[in-house]
């Protein structure tokens, strides 16, 4: 199971779900989990009833207000789920709850940012916390321009040079589009990853094939499905899944049994077949 944080008092709900979306197309299966102090993904995507806390968005599962591990375990048990279901968790935080809070060591950090100064004033904080808590000097980074550009060094400066960042990819260019997007995914419930920009496709791309350390053509042929695998996949129940599980763990000796079995009915079937095939051509000789 991979464990990715996102970092970054930018919006990042619309990023994280197109992330988990990519990550989906692989046949994975994603959660995202809501860590922000202001429940984004809970007035922008989720409707739930009750005392619910778990949504089925498209291809991702969502999970709201959860600041910890035990806190994460405890609602996914709630919902008859567990960390061993999912294959990639995608942490998103707006403050410094993920670093702090006793979540284990992340196997993937990204640190979300664009230009505008609230999230610039917002992430010195979130930046400085997470230098002193790991310790780590160097962090990934995914940038969206905005209108109006600043100074590459201007964040660097603020935090007085304590991280070195590592971009992705290049900066993602102001598009209104992207706005337009996420609007279309709150009110419809689908996630429009097709219409995305080129630039942005590429960044998630290349996010994807770094953390699963897989080549751009691997990737490409992952996702090379046909056109109802997304409908398939949506709509598996959560006991076509266990059942799933189930089959994987079995031992090696049933599955040589199961294999047996299976070649012995094929043998059969072939058997079958042939003596068919006899009978209908000894009819077409002798009707000639």
């Amino acid at each position: 199971m991979k464990l990715v944080q996102l970092l970054g008092s930018k919006n990042k709900s619309d990023f994280a779900i197109y992330l988990g979306h990519t990550i989906a197309a692989l046949g994975k299966r994603v959660l995202v989990v809501d860590s922000t102090n202001n429940n984004e993904y809970l007035h922008s995507y989720i409707q739930l009833e009750g005392n619910e806390h778990l949504y089925e968005f498209q291809d991702v599962d969502l999970l709201i207000d959860t600041k910890s591990l035990q806190d994460l375990m405890t609602k996914l048990s709630n919902a008859n789920e567990s960390l061993e279901n999912y294959d990639c968790i995608i942490v998103d935080a707006n403050d410094n709850s993920t670093i702090v809070n006793d979540w284990p060591k992340f196997h993937y950090v990204v640190y979300v940012s664009d230009n505008t100064r609230f999230t610039i004033n917002q992430d010195i904080d979130i930046l400085h916390d997470y230098v002193d808590s790991t310790g780590s000097t160097v962090l990934k980074r995914v940038h969206f321009e905005s209108a109006h550009k600043i100074p590459n060094d201007y964040l660097d400066l603020l935090i007085n040079n304590r991280l070195e960042f590592k971009l992705i990819d290049n900066p993602v260019e102001y598009d209104d589009l992207e706005h337009k997007l996420r609007n279309y995914m709150q009110h419809e419930g689908i996630i429009p990853y097709n219409k995305l920009p080129k630039d942005y496709k590429k960044l998630l791309k290349s996010i994807v094939t770094e953390m699963y350390e897989i080549g751009h053509k691997d990737f490409d042929a992952s996702n090379s499905r046909g056109p109802l695998s997304f409908f398939f996949g949506r709509f598996k129940t959560k006991e076509n899944i266990n059942n799933e599980t189930n089959l994987i763990n079995h031992d090696e000796q049933t599955q040589t049994v199961l294999v047996l079995k299976d070649t012995k009915q094929s043998s059969e079937s072939n058997k079958s077949d042939e003596k068919t095939n006899r009978n209908k051509n000894s009819k077409e000789v002798v009707g000639g």
